[in-house]
């Protein structure tokens, strides 16, 4: 299960169409660098200014770019700053690049944290001018070989701010509208938001997407979502440059975490996350409800050919669409306005944009009722349609009267559809996609 099993580059290049039709904008995939052994997950580094020749070469990378390119579909790499793999000839070359070989005990440590190693990685010293320039010097090969839009920045909480704020301002040199998306994988938005200031221009929102998942799988209470984007809300430089998930490579599958009714609540988690202030980001498989135990289960090979849940499937694109359709979805603030224990509805406003989302995580219960909405401005009379079912609801006396069935969400325009933007999905090699979703699509390890 730890073995490489397929999936390259090609394979990804034959399945653009496929991302496309999802209506992903952007792809985030596995570290296609060379590694050794069974580091089929791209962690393990042996030679940064390579593509290993599991997943192809540099020209078929080059190409990947070229190619969703001309699709309207980004690319971004998954680039390590952190760590390179054991079998590195640096690491025996130039063993003062890196920090003393020592394990992360105490993971509440600062300095543990950035200068530890994980899982026996050799540790880069980023306090060194040498390694900084080796680091920048790999990332820009990257950028001028192949043209690629971005760079997922792994493990970026173990890495100095000071470095990641020198980093941004050497790549913009190199290509100016250049984007990161940084892992910083911690609870706490004050400790997020540090690595925002310091400048990497987005980061996994991993307080909200944790909270979903507790939500949406085991029935905690909405007030527990509520409050972590109120204080994402309230605590990062720009919460909107964030990137949430329901599940990814290093968890287990959503539908395998839920306590029953795995496909239902699926369904509801991702009319939560297109509708939320984040960038959407799918794991290849969610769109299929592909389930999966933890690490190497959480990351089977796609069931190309095989039976697949296409009503899940169905919904991720139309909720692409219509995120890609609705302005405040891309760009509005989140006002909240209800949430109790099965209970949650919020609006997303730009301007005159307004969309307000209702979801309803009791199993057996609808939910009808009056939703204050006197704070939106919204006219006595005014008729909001649902984009998923299309039923209408009415504004009177400041509240919209809605009725939502068990487990299921709706999405209430207030404003005719117009526009389009960006998406985040994960591919089969390993992939992402951004403004209607990120797609990943990708077999991969965590150290």
């Amino acid at each position: 299960p730890r073995a490489w099993h397929g999936g390259d580059l090609q394979g990804v290049i034959g399945k653009l169409d496929y991302i496309k039709s999802l209506g992903f904008t952007a792809i985030w995939i596995t570290p296609h660098v060379e590694n050794t052994g069974r580091d089929y997950h791209g962690y393990g580094a042996v030679d940064f200014f390579d593509t290993d020749p599991h997943f192809g070469t540099v020209e078929k990378t080059r190409e990947l770019v070229d190619k969703a390119h001309a699709k309207g579909i980004r690319v971004i790499f998954d680039i390590v700053v952190n760590h390179t793999g054991p079998g590195n000839p640096l690491v025996v070359e130039k063993p003062d690049w890196f920090n003393p070989k020592s394990e992360i005990s105490n993971w509440n440590d600062p300095k543990q944290l950035q200068n530890g190693w994980i899982f026996n990685l050799p540790d880069f010293d980023q306090s060194k001018p040498e390694v900084r320039q080796y680091i920048l010097d790999y990332s820009k090969f990257w950028i001028e070989k192949t043209g690629v839009d971005g760079f997922r920045i792994d493990t970026m909480r173990h890495v100095p701010p000071a470095f990641i704020t020198w980093y941004r301002q050497e790549l913009e040199k190199i290509k100016p509208d250049f984007w990161m998306i940084g892992e910083v994988w911690e609870a706490n938005p004050i400790k997020l938001n540090t690595y925002q200031e310091a400048g990497s221009h987005a980061l996994l929102d991993f307080p909200a997407s944790e909270a979903a998942r507790k939500v949406f799988a085991t029935d905690a209470s909405f007030t527990t979502l509520q409050a972590a984007v109120s204080n994402m809300g309230r605590t990062m430089k720009d919460p909107a440059q964030t990137g949430a998930f329901l599940d990814n490579h290093d968890m287990t599958r959503f539908v395998s975490e839920a306590k029953d009714d795995p496909v239902g609540r699926l369904k509801l988690g991702l009319t939560w996350l297109f509708a939320y202030r984040a960038i959407p980001i799918v794991y290849y498989g969610t769109e299929i409800a592909m389930p999966g135990k933890n690490d190497p289960y959480n990351r089977d090979d796609f069931p190309w050919g095989k039976e697949q849940n296409l009503d899940v499937r169905d919904l991720v694109t139309r909720l692409n669409r219509i995120r890609q359709e609705q302005p405040a979805l891309r760009q509005g603030t989140v006002e909240h306005l209800l949430a109790d224990q099965t209970t949650y509805a919020f609006a997303r406003v730009a301007g005159d944009d307004k969309v307000i989302t209702v979801l309803n995580n009791h199993a057996t219960d609808a939910y009808a009722g009056a939703i204050d909405v006197a704070a939106l401005g919204l006219a006595d009379g005014a008729q909001l349609r649902d984009l998923l079912t299309d039923k209408t609801a009415t504004v009177s006396g400041g509240k919209l009267q809605v009725d939502v069935a068990a487990r299921s969400g709706a999405i209430y325009a207030v404003v005719p559809a117009a526009r389009g933007t960006m998406i985040i999905v994960g591919a089969l090699l390993g992939l992402a996609a951004l403004t209607g979703g990120f797609f990943v699509r990708r077999r991969m390890v965590r150290r």
